[in-house]
């Protein structure tokens, strides 16, 4: 007789194969050191031309080295798939240099 989490766990393993892959999000991932914008711009670049972004997830740590953004973009190449339309939400203002810096 089988176990019934063993038969579950087999027809959910299952189940996940006869999903089409255009149906199936996928996402890309990158670390800057620079910005959060920088982080989630060069995610955004190694999507394919024809995705759509569904969500960003945005990650900031720090160590020893400095502050480090890891932004992922979530994004589906499903025909018909809608473009959310929302802004990156940003965990905190991003600061802008000024004096001797960009402006």
């Amino acid at each position: 007789m089988i176990k019934p989490a063993l038969m579950a766990a087999g027809l959910l393993c299952g189940s996940l194969a006869l999903v089409p892959p255009l149906a199936r999000a996928e996402s890309s991932n990158t670390t800057s050191r620079i910005s959060e914008v920088d982080a989630c711009n060069q995610a955004q670049y190694l999507m394919p031309e024809t995705a759509v972004v569904q969500s960003f997830r945005l990650r900031t740590h720090r160590d020893q080295e400095g502050t480090r953004f890891d932004c992922t973009v979530h994004w589906s190449r499903a025909a018909g798939t809608a473009p959310s339309y929302r802004p990156i939400l940003f965990p905190h203002p991003v600061r802008i240099p000024l004096g001797n810096g960009w402006l």
